[in-house]
């Protein structure tokens, strides 16, 4: 082998690291699909709109795989640290600390913490665990009117508003879906 097949095989097995890279990227955000947004957007977004071809630079592959390691660590890191400060019980409240914040990486401070609370105590309180009810749409769209409602007033008043007034809320959307998935739940 000489410097250049040498130089040819390093392009080419950085593009091929790179490719296989973002198929895991992309099975992880899947994971994430209906289940658990600010993730599934986090990982959608950390490699920013670069994806690696087969004809990508060697500088590109090294950006994207930066990228991507800072993105993976970023979710590492919290999900480790959402393990250390919550039970399993309280999924549903680190889970809306991340939906509340609209991003991960927030470190669940203390009124975050009590903000979340709240608002799953509200959930509930509507649709109390094991509930018995009638699945429909009327009674969805009602419930997550009375829902969304709260949260917002709960959030306003922990003063944890990301967003103006009028304007389409990431948080509050993320709630909406979370809270419409548990209203259509499965009873048992």
């Amino acid at each position: 082998m000489n410097t250049y097949e040498a130089k040819v095989l390093l392009r080419q097995s950085l593009i091929c690291l790179a490719m296989s890279m973002e198929q895991i990227r992309l099975r992880e955000t899947e994971k994430c699909i209906g289940y658990d947004e600010p993730m599934q957007d986090h990982l959608a977004q950390c490699t920013s709109t670069k994806v690696p071809y087969e004809m990508s630079s060697v500088e590109d592959c090294c950006e994207y795989l930066n990228r991507l390691y800072k993105g993976f660590e970023e979710a590492s890191n919290h999900e480790i640290q959402m393990e250390k400060k919550f039970k399993m019980a309280d999924f549903d409240v680190a889970h809306i600390c991340d939906m509340v914040m609209g991003y991960i990486g927030h470190d669940f401070p203390e009124d975050l913490v009590e903000c979340a609370r709240e608002i799953n105590d509200v959930a509930d309180e509507l649709l109390p665990p094991f509930s018995k009810h009638i699945q429909n749409d009327k009674g969805c769209k009602k419930l997550l009117g009375s829902f969304l409602k709260k949260a917002d007033e709960i959030i306003k008043r922990h003063h944890l508003q990301t967003w103006k007034d009028g304007e389409y809320s990431l948080p509050l959307g993320y709630l909406h879906d979370w809270m419409r998935r548990k209203y259509w739940e499965e009873q048992f």
